[in-house]
């Protein structure tokens, strides 16, 4: 279904860029509301369902009150015109609309409803945020002969789930980036898990991850994926750098990291386990 994207007292200049980024757009319907709306102006807001609506405004009470309402909420504060607004009115805080396009909008629109991104695509397959719907795949890929041998496994169910609730909300949340699902175009289905985390142990630094289900090795698919993550972190979010911890006698992992250009930088100890430090240039 189309999503409306409702602009209510937005300037001029930014309306202009609104319809310029959204144009083609098929997914989504824009619905200007001009400064000069005679009286019910709020029924007429009112009467957009929340569930199919994302909210961009410069007035601190509609936002509240489409926020109240469960609908994704933009704030626009730019200067002289959105004073007061926060992250207790709106979901998300924006200086214009000159960036904001219908990837950004549906984003905005799907991190409020707990619905996961979808990050890239490779040649065969898709890598999107996971969602508590995957758990038991994500089980199933761990039970795999081999697969913990050189990571930790997951935690028992409920433990997990726990786990995965907060991390959605709180790396993928903040950060915006963390470690996805890796599915086959064709089939659908769970073959891996790849992706970026923040590492403490490297100073906040940035560390490359996967693992291939056992079904899925030998066929090309980590090599594929970790290619795609290392463009999507340079071009995306501008990453200079990434790290790949691996563990003495993981051959494999060391053979492909050196394939995909990391270069051995040290040995260190994480969590009392001795670890090989490897580094890709992304500049």
């Amino acid at each position: 279904m189309r999503k409306y994207v409702i602009a209510d007292r937005v300037p001029p200049q930014d309306l202009r860029y609104l319809r310029r980024n959204l144009q083609g757009a098929l997914e989504l319907q824009l619905v200007e509301i001009p400064d000069d709306l005679p009286e019910g102006r709020m029924e007429r807001l009112l009467s957009f369902p929340p569930e199919d609506s994302i909210f961009l405004s410069t007035d601190r009470e509609s936002l509240r009150r489409m926020k109240e309402r469960g609908m994704a909420v933009l704030g626009l504060a730019e200067e002289g015109r959105g004073s007061g607004i926060d992250a207790s009115v709106a979901d998300i805080l924006a200086e214009g609309c000159q960036e904001i396009d219908a990837e950004f909008l549906i984003r905005v629109y799907q991190r409020k409803h707990h619905l996961p991104w979808k990050i890239l695509e490779t040649d065969r397959c898709i890598l999107r945020e996971i969602c508590l719907e995957d758990l038991d795949d994500l089980f199933a890929l761990y039970e795999g002969e081999g697969i913990t041998d050189y990571m930790e496994p997951l935690y028992e169910y409920e433990k997990e789930r726990a786990y995965q609730e907060a991390y959605i909300e709180h790396m993928y949340g903040f950060y915006g980036f963390g470690l996805w699902m890796v599915l086959g175009k064709e089939s659908g289905k769970l073959i891996g898990r790849a992706g970026i985390e923040c590492r403490e142990e490297l100073g906040g630094e940035l560390e490359l991850g996967y693992v291939i289900g056992k079904p899925y090795q030998r066929q090309g698919y980590a090599a594929e994926v970790c290619r795609a993550i290392l463009d999507y972190a340079k071009e995306r979010l501008e990453c200079s750098k990434l790290n790949c911890l691996i563990e003495p006698g993981n051959t494999v992992s060391e053979h492909l990291a050196e394939t995909l250009g990391f270069t051995l930088r040290e040995e260190l100890s994480v969590n009392g386990k001795q670890m090989r430090r490897y580094v890709c240039d992304l500049s």
